[in-house]
């Protein structure tokens, strides 16, 4: 068989950069364009963001699927045709003036998504040494942050100028140069199929499932949903949370959210350089998890704090949960890499993280209507300690795992 043919480490951290930051981007530039689509189709906020929930299940469900495919096919061509897709999706919405036909079409769009990350790891797993891979897997993640910096800059430039349509047909040309460089730099890059590794019959006996019983991943699995309620929960709901609390007008709540990119960021190079000294990532992810408790108990007590203090801990504890989901999305998943199925793990354990992030569109929304903002900040507060417990109940049997050859 041939053997796999491998990029300078420099090439590989450049391209998957490129590659999530496509991704990232042209999955939130609808999202960022909803106010003109909706005025200028003249269609309500409830049809206008179907596309969104549908996209959003296409792509968490997609996740699992493609995960699976990612162990068994070249992970460049998947990701390739994954990018051609969403380039087609931005084009076709541009000439669209139906809502429903936009809603289908992102739908696809979340299809084409879920194919690019599970197989992305692998390809920068499969690039790089191991010592390599969780620095080069940590700025891949990063662009996904830079990709939302650039969307709500890009996109308010772009509608201030012209009509959102043009929105989509700029995404699909910067998207069209990235698949241009990725194809041209990938092109003479081939890769074996995983071997699982064999037990002492010679035979693999290695299963999905007895692998998660061998890892004991159940409590891992309740851990990202958490992290991806309260990381998704305080993206959407932030700024109507702090234009409730302290009666800021619409521009300059949405504006708070500026901040919770950039401390992501932070938060997954603090969580790469704590995994780096410590060797384990649910050590790391109970670490983080622990921060975040910490910062919600001022909200979830209903103590008294200035605006600029309460946006700061809400997005300290969205950022720390941005360091836990990078140790268990994009680090957990090289420990099953010897088995044949880092893909395919990738895409379920990414998976639970949109389980989380969908329940927290529902449960924040009704709790808030219902209940008030306080209620919503007391959630936090469960969930926090909720997943710094279970962190540290999975930790031991996370160390034996990741210690027994």
């Amino acid at each position: 068989m041939t053997q796999s043919t491998k990029l300078s480490y420099g090439k590989v951290v450049i391209l998957g950069f490129l590659v999530y930051f496509f991704s990232y981007s042209m999955r939130l530039d609808y999202a960022a364009s909803l106010v003109a689509i909706v005025n200028d189709l003249g269609v309500t906020n409830t049809a206008a963001s179907a596309a969104i929930t549908g996209s959003f299940i296409t792509y968490g469900v997609g996740q699992m699927a493609f995960g699976f495919v990612g162990d068994k096919l070249h992970p460049v061509k998947i990701i390739t045709f994954a990018m051609l897709g969403t380039i087609l999706v931005n084009i076709l919405v541009s000439f669209c003036t139906s809502i429903t036909l936009i809603s289908v079409l992102w739908c696809f769009n979340g299809v084409f998504q879920a194919m690019i990350w599970p197989p992305l790891c692998r390809f920068v797993a499969e690039q790089t040494t191991s010592a390599q891979y969780s620095s080069a897997i940590t700025t891949v993640g990063i662009s996904g942050s830079v990709g939302t910096i650039f969307v709500y800059l890009f996109v308010p430039a772009v509608l201030s100028i012209t009509a959102w349509v043009n929105v989509f047909r700029c995404m699909a040309l910067f998207g069209a140069v990235i698949v241009t460089v990725w194809g041209v730099m990938t092109r003479s890059v081939s890769f074996e199929k995983p071997k699982p590794a064999s037990t002492a019959n010679g035979k693999n006996e290695h299963s999905i499932f007895k692998i998660i019983a061998l890892a004991g991943l159940v409590p891992i699995f309740f851990i990202i949903v958490l992290q991806g309620i309260l990381r998704d929960g305080i993206q959407t709901w932030l700024p109507s949370m702090v234009s409730a609390d302290f009666n800021m007008d619409e521009s300059s709540s949405i504006l708070s959210t500026a901040v919770l990119p950039l401390l992501s960021m932070v938060s997954v190079l603090l969580s790469n350089y704590i995994y780096i000294r410590l060797k384990n990532e649910i050590k790391t992810a109970t670490i983080m998890f622990s921060i975040a408790a910490v910062a919600t108990i001022p909200l979830g007590l209903g103590l008294k704090i200035p605006a600029l203090l309460s946006i700061f801990l809400a997005a300290l504890i969205s950022g720390c949960m941005h360091g836990v989901n990078h140790m268990i999305v994009s680090l957990i998943p090289k420990r099953f890499h010897k088995y044949g199925l880092m893909s395919t793990f990738s895409g379920i354990l990414n998976s639970f993280t949109y389980v989380g992030a969908a329940l927290s569109t529902y449960v924040f929304a009704a709790a808030s209507d219902h209940l008030g903002w306080g209620i919503v900040k007391i959630i936090w507060l469960v969930i926090g300690l909720s997943g710094a417990l279970i962190c540290l109940f999975k930790l031991p049997r996370w160390t034996k795992f990741i210690e027994t050859k």
